[in-house]
């Protein structure tokens, strides 16, 4: 069974109510000795986000990563891709303020992410 349908109503509904948002991961690849550098990739997760509010399953994440409610939004996030996902380290731009995944739980039924909830700090 496929969840892509439901993948399609989640991104609508975040699309009425959500706005734009990107994560950008950002990797390093191999190293060159002789120029001294490394290569660097980026790749991006787009798609639709909502801030909701915190669940005292967050809160218990938050304690663990050290830090506060007050500084940590929780985005539910709909990727415009069915079955790509955030991951913890990506970055993003939410409010304008530049914030990084501390934590990704992602909902996949099926296996193909539809949605997730993202903690994101400065």
């Amino acid at each position: 069974m496929s969840y892509s349908d439901t993948h399609a109503s989640a991104l609508a509904l975040l699309g009425r109510k959500g706005a734009d948002i990107t994560f950008t991961r950002t990797t390093q690849g191999s190293y060159n000795p002789e120029t001294d550098a490394a290569t660097i990739t980026t790749s991006t997760v787009a798609g639709k986000a909502v801030r909701v509010a915190a669940s005292s399953a967050d809160r218990e994440k938050y304690a663990g990563l050290g830090l506060t409610e007050t500084e940590v939004p929780v985005l539910f996030f709909g990727p415009t891709t069915y079955g790509e996902a955030p991951s913890v380290g990506d970055t993003c731009v939410w409010a304008s303020t530049k914030y990084t995944a501390r934590d990704v739980e992602i909902i996949a039924p099926d296996g193909n992410v539809i949605a997730a909830r993202v903690l994101v700090s400065r």
